[in-house]
């Protein structure tokens, strides 16, 4: 959620900046957009006590799918530079994820900056151990703990995610281009005098 919010207010303050207005996001068009809300969906259950009675394997298997849902999205929608973007930050997550048996790596120190707690092991879907793979593209960095409300760890993914959502948002803002009126013609082939 941390990267969302910080990508929901970058991008509408870069909307509002480069002259764009809240209203034009109505235009925004994409394919299958339901598949991003399902795939947040499913984490926000997994990863809260709702998702505990599910066990293990059932709550990896339901992270990768969501990743497989937002990997999809991204992919029917890469023609929008802002999606491009955010699904290679979605893709790097996902191979982590899936190199980790279903977790984001995370370390000691990003926990402690973020002020959680280091004992335990798994963090919502961060997971502390020395032998974990692709450890560089985890979460290891960190908002600091006395930052109120977004106090977390985060990846490189995760960045490129919220870059691409705040330059979606940023570019949908701007008015569209206008289209110049077509000529009409009258019967006889001239302009119709208007």
């Amino acid at each position: 959620m941390l990267v969302l919010t910080v990508a929901l207010i970058a991008g509408v303050a870069a909307g509002y900046a480069l002259g764009g207005r809240l209203h034009n996001l109505e235009n925004l068009r994409l394919r299958l957009a339901w598949l991003v809300l399902v795939a947040l969906g499913v984490q926000i259950v997994i990863y809260s006590p709702l998702g505990a009675p599910l066990g293990e394997h059932a709550i990896v298997a339901l992270h990768l799918a969501s990743y497989a849902m937002l990997i999809a999205f991204a992919a029917l929608n890469a023609r929008r530079t802002g999606i491009a973007i955010a699904g290679v930050g979605i893709a790097v997550n996902a191979v982590v994820i899936g190199a980790n048996g279903g977790y984001m790596p995370t370390t000691a120190r990003a926990l402690t900056f973020a002020g959680m707690n280091v004992d335990r092991t798994v963090h919502n879907n961060s997971m502390l151990d020395d032998g974990m793979r692709l450890l560089p593209l985890g979460d290891i960095m960190a908002v600091p703990h006395w930052v109120p409300l977004v106090a977390n760890v985060f990846s490189i993914g995760d960045v490129l995610i919220a870059v691409g959502v705040a330059v979606l948002l940023a570019t949908a803002m701007r008015a569209p281009a206008e289209r110049p009126a077509a000529k009409r013609f009258a019967l006889g082939g001239e302009p119709e005098a208007r």
